[in-house]
């Protein structure tokens, strides 16, 4: 197989997903808000059918009233363990960067 070009991918500590590195907007890993609703209701919408394509139509639309914070996902019965769990994903995370000496505090 011939050698081609070379590209970097940025995996996310927390899901794994990757990233195209040029896609990625420095902007956007410096803002957090405690009311982000990080838990999306989404409703699957009625497409054009198997191998159609149609503009505007199929996709998931999001239900606003269902979508949850952090804050909401706590005090949620149902969210509440999820929330925990996401939340000592995060812990682990900072340790290791914290480790790795990218974080001082």
């Amino acid at each position: 197989m011939p050698e081609g070009k070379t590209f970097y991918y940025l995996g996310c500590p927390f899901c794994g997903k990757t990233v195209y590195e040029k896609k990625i907007k420095p902007s956007t890993l410096e803002n957090f808000s405690i009311s982000w609703e990080i838990l999306q209701a989404r409703e699957q919408m009625a497409g054009p059918g198997r191998g159609r394509k149609g503009k505007g139509t199929g996709g998931f639309a999001l239900i606003d009233e269902e979508c949850l914070s952090i804050v909401e996902m706590a005090k949620s019965p149902e969210w509440s363990d999820l929330a925990h769990r996401v939340a000592r994903r995060i812990e682990i995370i900072y340790k290791a960067y914290k480790e790795a000496g990218l974080i001082e505090k």
